[in-house]
C-alpha cells in the first residue's frame, strides 16, 4: 500500500472519529496539513485507549505497544500500520518530533492512573501545551505575539476545565481568552479552533465557516 493510501484512510477515520480536528486542519496551508492531521490522528488513539478501556494494566500494555512502534517508527523500521508508515514518511529520523510524541503518551498514561481531579486537569493542560508545541514545529512557528500567547494559555485553561466539568472556571477563562484576542492572524487559527470548546459539527459548521472567513473562532 502506498503513503496516498496510507493517508486517505487515516484522514477518513479522523474524519469520522473527530470532525472538529478534521475541519480545522483545513485552516492550515496544504504543504503541513497531511503532517498535523497524522499528528492529530494519533492524538486520538491515544485519548481513545484510556476511554475505552477500564483496567489500567491494558491501557498500560496499549499505550506501551504505541510508544515502541512510534519510535521504532521514526528511526525507520516498517510497519503494516498505516499511521505508521506515516510517521516513517513525515518525521524519519525526527528526534525531537520523535520524543514529543512519546511525552504526549506518557502524559495520557499518567493522566490515566491519576485519581486527583485537580492534578488530572494539571496533567491535561501541560498535553495541551505539548500538541500546541509539536504542530508549532510542524509549522516552524517559534514564537506567538504577546496577546496571542496570553488568549492561547487562557483558552487551555478553559479547555482542561471544560473538559473535566467545570464549566463555571471555563467559561471564566474562555472570556478571558476572548476579550485578549477575537480575531487571531490566519496562521494562528489552528491552535484557537483545537482548544475551543465550540467544535466543528454537520450542524453548525456553514455558520462556523461563515465567521472564521472574518478569523472569528469562537
Amino acid at each position: 500500500m502506498n503513503n496516498s493510501s496510507d493517508f486517505k484512510i487515516i484522514e477518513n477515520e479522523l474524519k469520522l472519529i473527530s470532525y472538529n480536528y478534521y475541519i480545522s486542519v483545513l485552516f492550515v496551508n496544504y504543504e503541513f496539513r497531511k503532517k498535523i492531521l497524522l499528528i492529530l490522528f494519533l492524538d486520538v488513539e491515544f485519548k481513545n485507549i484510556i476511554t475505552s478501556n477500564v483496567e489500567e494494566n491494558i491501557i498500560a500494555t496499549k499505550l506501551n505497544w504505541w510508544k515502541i512502534t512510534c519510535s521504532e517508527a521514526i528511526d525507520g523500521k516498517y510497519f503494516s500500520v498505516p499511521a505508521l508508515r506515516l510517521l516513517s514518511k513525515y518525521f524519519l529520523n525526527n528526534n525531537i518530533i520523535k520524543n514529543e510524541i512519546l511525552s504526549i503518551i506518557n502524559l495520557n498514561q499518567k493522566y490515566s492512573l491519576e485519581k486527583n481531579l485537580n492534578k488530572r486537569i494539571k496533567i491535561y493542560t501541560k498535553y495541551l501545551i505539548l500538541k500546541k508545541s509539536i504542530i508549532c514545529r510542524i509549522l516552524g512557528i517559534n514564537h506567538f505575539d504577546s496577546s496571542i500567547k496570553i488568549s492561547l494559555n487562557y483558552l487551555m485553561l478553559s479547555k482542561s476545565f471544560f473538559e473535566h466539568g467545570e464549566n463555571s472556571k471555563s467559561l471564566s477563562f474562555f472570556y478571558k481568552s476572548k476579550s485578549i484576542c477575537k480575531r487571531p492572524k490566519r496562521k494562528y487559527l489552528i491552535f484557537f479552533l483545537l482548544n475551543s470548546n465550540n467544535n466543528f459539527t454537520k450542524r453548525n459548521i456553514l455558520k462556523k465557516l461563515f465567521l472564521l472567513l472574518f478569523r472569528i473562532w469562537y
